[in-house]
């Protein structure tokens, strides 16, 4: 009777890694599929100006409000910002013109393309680009990042390649993760070209565009309400409610001090999680905006997305 149990048992166990293998092997090629699929991206037309004040627009655009040094690094050298084997070894290329960077390398078109598409020069999706959060900035505003790009002095950084382990796998054929290529396929659908450039100002207008630029609802949400981001880990505290719900008694004063100091209105610290060393880069106006705008958000409990 025991043997029969242990024969049934191992019968079972066989047919689990049977499964188990087909599944992978199943999630393997769905991933693949889309990692190595090609987008077909229409060349932009855009002039690259060379002037100090343009170049030192797209350095503030970078640093400020696309917050690119949080994965290129502080000098955009590169670096690796995800090292688990099973999940991923995500690199942030070496954007200078210095050995092991790309600046030598990339013509206007493919720095648009990863800007605003999230696609390579080969025409594949980079694993790890906020594109979805860029796709809506203004020709003049790309075109600025790109001149400020080009005028990075050269630094020597040679890193390793960018890798999909299993899990990373598994969650892409799941679309537990969408590449950020995908992302802008679906956010732009039934929608042609860019959008128009939004004029500079403390409007609420201006401070949407800034949010979207910003990357405000990679943490917070889509509808800004907060709650636990996916795929953090579990050390990871929940993004702030920053609708009217959440934020709704904060006075501008406040919200500054939140983005200057990463203090609230009590006074207490706000977890290093929320950028504010770069928030605080952003000029008095742009704050202005992102508070006018907030406050047109509509109102949601904690975690409502």
């Amino acid at each position: 009777m025991l043997k029969k149990v242990l024969r049934g048992a191992g019968y079972v166990a066989a047919a689990l890694v049977v499964v188990a293998l087909l599944a992978a092997a199943g999630g393997y090629a769905a991933s693949d599929r889309q990692l190595t699929r090609r987008y077909q991206i229409p060349a932009e037309r855009l002039t690259i100006p060379s002037d100090s004040e343009s170049i030192e627009r797209g350095h503030h655009l970078a640093t400020a409000v696309g917050k690119c040094v949080e994965c290129h690094g502080d000098n955009l050298a590169g670096k690796v910002f995800i090292d688990e084997p099973v999940l991923a070894r995500l690199s942030a290329k070496n954007l200078t013109r210095g050995r092991g960077g790309v600046g030598d390398s990339l013509s206007v078109g493919d720095y648009e393309r990863a800007i605003r598409h999230g696609v390579g020069r080969d025409g594949r999706a980079l694993l790890f680009m906020p594109a979805d959060d860029f796709r809506n900035l203004s020709d003049e505003d790309v075109a600025a990042i790109i001149a400020y790009l080009r005028s990075l002095p050269a630094v020597d950084n040679v890193l390793p390649r960018s890798t999909v382990g299993p899990l990373g796998r598994a969650l892409i054929a799941g679309r537990q993760v969408q590449l950020p290529a995908e992302n802008v396929v679906r956010l732009r659908s039934g929608s042609a070209g860019h959008m128009p450039a939004v004029e500079a100002g403390a409007t609420a207008e201006y401070g949407r565009y800034l949010a979207d630029a910003g990357g405000c609802a990679g943490c917070h949400g889509a509808g800004l309400s907060g709650g636990r981001m996916p795929g953090t880990p579990p050390e990871f505290k929940p993004a702030a409610n920053i609708t009217p719900a959440g934020i709704g008694r904060w006075s501008e004063a406040d919200f500054r001090r939140a983005l200057r100091e990463g203090r609230r209105p009590d006074g207490t610290q706000i977890d290093r999680q929320m950028p504010w060393r770069l928030t605080r880069l952003m000029t008095d106006e742009e704050i202005s905006a992102l508070y006018a705008y907030l406050r047109t958000v509509p109102p949601k409990a904690f975690g409502g997305r």
